[in-house]
């Protein structure tokens, strides 16, 4: 290897990483990164709008990796067509600042809007080559908006290379008018290290799970995008003796605590909220099941931490899920947004036998070592 003086220095800019108020958040990113530093030199922009509530420090380390949380302006849900200019004009003097003392080579931004717009912005001032990763909804959503969807191809037409999670995230790339040969899929990976089969029962008693229930786990933010809401009225369908377990947290949480009220299943239901990302093993191998009905997605991690622990997979058959979930032997895959169907799917799913070692080997071809080096 290279001694670190040779190495090449590369400035990542994403808002998807963690702080010390939000450890989880972009936990796949960070697990890329830390993978990156064994290989090139390292710094992080992982920017924070201004009416971010937490207190989070100005700069901090983050696993070893260098990181930076300067302020940028926006004011929510208006003018989002100006988010990558305003990204753009609150972070040009910071990074020109951490330039004196960190000469990078590179500039290497995930998220493709605002951050991959207004960082492109940023390599163009300062003429340096840029790489930009997209990640699902930042394309499967952002695009359906005309001036976003303009920036947002100027971008990726023009930066120097584009990393795409899915061969499905790659099309809906080129269909907005993106070369096809300046696309890389590279699919995220999971620490099959810390993502592996458990003994169910003994996860099931430190979580305080019962025992005699057929446990269905999602994982994720309660966002519209998620089909939380899909997942909760399935629900309603299935018999008593299943069991909905999610964790995560967002804007939905209410509403589906309602409608499972409402639905009568509010004792079916469990909320966990949040959780450490070194938790999460432990409930992937505590259920029968592990359900994601997103209307899109991009390569979601969640699939592959939960086929690394052995267990199956009901998700909607959208966006990169289908490359991931490609045998019958791993998961049933069905239509998004249809509760009638996705309950039909959690019976046969908690019904069959699966091949739990099959599906494990399912995920060792997705390691952060090969992804990081691709």
């Amino acid at each position: 290897m290279n001694s670190s003086n040779n190495k090449m220095k590369v400035l990542i800019i994403t808002n998807l990483f963690p702080n010390s108020k939000e450890p989880t958040r972009g936990i796949y990113n960070k697990q890329q990164f830390v993978e990156l530093a064994k290989l090139c030199e390292i710094k992080v922009v992982a920017p924070l709008p201004l009416h971010y509530r937490e207190k989070v420090p100005e700069r901090e380390n983050i696993d070893g990796i260098d990181t930076y949380h300067p302020r940028y302006f926006m004011i929510p849900k208006l003018g989002r067509s100006l988010y990558g200019l305003f990204f753009y004009l609150s972070l040009i003097k910071k990074v020109k600042k951490i330039y004196e003392n960190f000469k990078f080579d590179l500039i290497f931004a995930t998220w493709a809007y605002p951050d991959g717009f207004g960082s492109f912005l940023i390599a163009k001032v300062l003429n340096k080559p840029i790489v930009i990763k997209v990640h699902g909804s930042d394309i499967n959503l952002y695009t359906e908006y005309f001036l976003r969807r303009k920036m947002i191809a100027y971008a990726l037409r023009n930066c120097n290379k584009v990393i795409a999670v899915s061969k499905a995230l790659k099309d809906r790339i080129v269909k907005i008018g993106v070369p096809e040969d300046k696309i890389v899929v590279i699919p995220n990976g999971v620490d099959t290290d810390l993502f592996k089969p458990l003994e169910r029962d003994r996860c099931r008693e430190r979580l305080g799970l019962p025992q005699d229930k057929k446990i269905v786990l999602f994982v994720g933010n309660l966002v519209p995008v998620k089909g939380v809401d899909v997942l909760v009225e399935a629900f309603a369908r299935l018999p008593a003796d299943m069991l909905l377990v999610l964790v995560g947290d967002g804007p939905l949480k209410k509403r589906l605590q309602a409608k499972a009220k409402e639905f009568g299943i509010e004792n079916n239901v469990i909320f966990v909220g949040r959780t450490r990302h070194e938790a999460i093993p432990y409930y992937m191998n505590a259920c029968d099941i592990f359900c994601l009905p997103s209307l899109n997605e991009g390569c979601p991690n969640v699939i592959l931490e939960s086929i690394a622990c052995g267990k199956p997979v009901v998700a909607s058959n959208v966006g990169g899920v289908r490359e991931i979930i490609c045998s019958d032997d791993m998961g049933i895959l069905i239509e998004p947004g249809n509760a009638t169907f996705l309950a039909k799917a959690l019976i046969r799913g908690v019904s069959k036998k699966w091949n739990f070692r099959l599906i494990r080997e399912g995920a060792l071809k997705y390691s952060w070592t090969d992804n990081t080096l691709k």
